[in-house]
């Protein structure tokens, strides 16, 4: 990788974007072109990119600026719904329909209707479903489950994926005539690795954030700065925005996000030959406090493990190398003590329900 270099000024230039989208590289500037010129037409968009590279925000940028504004922006999250509900979720159900369905209900597209629909992670639809949404992109209609009646709506509908769809279709998994059909304009998000030059404008623009929710304010090492840009960021922005309020939960009372607060993973990404021989504590006269310090190397490492896996605990022990029980009982005591991982943690749930988590 080419060095990126940040020069003091660039540091200092207030985050810039558009949209609630942060950025300045020109792959950047591009899509919110793209943004300007779409927006105010009906025209169905496929938005693709990796996981955590700002998808979602294109979608909202383009229903904000549209004539639609006015009405819903409803979000649905295709491959976190299972497959046997996705279809209720979407089109609503009456009384009756399967079990469960103890009464009737209005699924996405009717709440959309005169607004837009956002469909994230649409490669992951099954087949039936695809048939389905296909006669919504033509005319508009549908039956809800259980249902022999037609209902109509008024929706424009924005679809995302992090899959390559075109392969999809090759290989018969996504029919290729619903592809052509959302893929009237196409947007593809950079992966973070690709506009590394705007690392320092989302630094500065989330923790911003993170201090108007309330969060300490906490500003950045220089040297954290090229770390950062050197790391490969396969969670993108998204894992970028967790990391740094893992820094600013878990941070020191100074306030400064300094290289020894970096998980490995990112320090390990220092080109070879560069690694610091710096230790990262001071041992003043006094010393230090052995126990608290591990404490605090137990927490970032617990925290990057669950960031890694997306919070799920049982990924999070594999990655660690324990048992899911032995985590478990850790993030248990760490709750209970109320230390810096608590509040990563969130509140207590019970022991019941701390066991049934995956």
């Amino acid at each position: 990788m080419d060095d990126v270099q940040f020069e003091p000024e660039q540091v200092e230039d207030e985050p810039r974007g558009f949209e609630g989208i942060i950025g300045r590289h020109p792959s950047m500037e591009a899509i919110f072109e793209v943004i300007r010129r779409v927006a105010p037409t009906d025209a169905t968009v496929l938005i693709t990119g990796g996981s955590g590279t700002g998808k979602e925000l294109v979608a909202a940028a383009l229903h904000r600026l549209s004539t639609r504004a006015a009405g819903r922006f409803v979000p649905v999250h295709c491959g976190a719904i299972p497959e046997e509900l996705l279809e209720s979720e979407m089109f609503g159900h009456e009384r009756g329909a399967f079990t469960g369905a103890v009464a009737s209900r209005l699924g996405r597209f009717k709440l959309a209707d005169h607004g837009t629909i956002f469909l994230d992670e649409i490669g992951e639809m099954s087949p039936k479903l695809q048939v389905k949404l296909l006669r919504v992109l033509e005319d508009g209609r549908f039956e809800p489950v259980g249902s022999v009646s037609t209902q109509q709506v008024d929706v424009r509908i924005i679809a995302a994926t992090n899959r390559t769809l075109d392969e999809a279709v090759a290989a018969k998994q996504f029919r290729e005539d619903l592809f052509y059909r959302l893929r009237v304009v196409p947007i593809e998000m950079p992966p973070l690795r690709r506009r590394r030059e705007d690392i320092p404008l989302l630094v500065r623009g989330v923790l911003g954030q993170l201090a108007a929710k309330g969060l300490p304010r906490f500003d950045v090492a220089p040297a954290v700065l090229e770390m950062l840009a050197r790391y490969s960021w396969p969670g993108n922005v998204r894992e970028l925005r967790n990391l740094l309020e893992q820094m600013v939960v878990l941070g020191r009372p100074e306030h400064v996000i300094e290289v020894h607060d970096l998980p490995p993973l990112v320090v390990a990404a220092q080109a070879s030959g560069e690694a610091s021989a710096a230790m990262p504590w001071q041992f003043g006269a006094a010393g230090i406090d052995f126990y608290r310090e591990m404490e605090a190397i137990e927490d970032r490492i617990i925290a990057q493990a669950l960031l890694l896996s997306g919070g799920n605990k049982k990924e999070a022990a594999r990655l660690l190398r324990v048992n899911r029980t032995t985590l478990l009982e850790k993030l248990k005591r760490k709750r209970a003590q109320g230390g810096a991982l608590a509040a990563l943690l969130g509140p207590p749930r019970g022991a019941a329900c701390d066991a049934a988590v995956a």
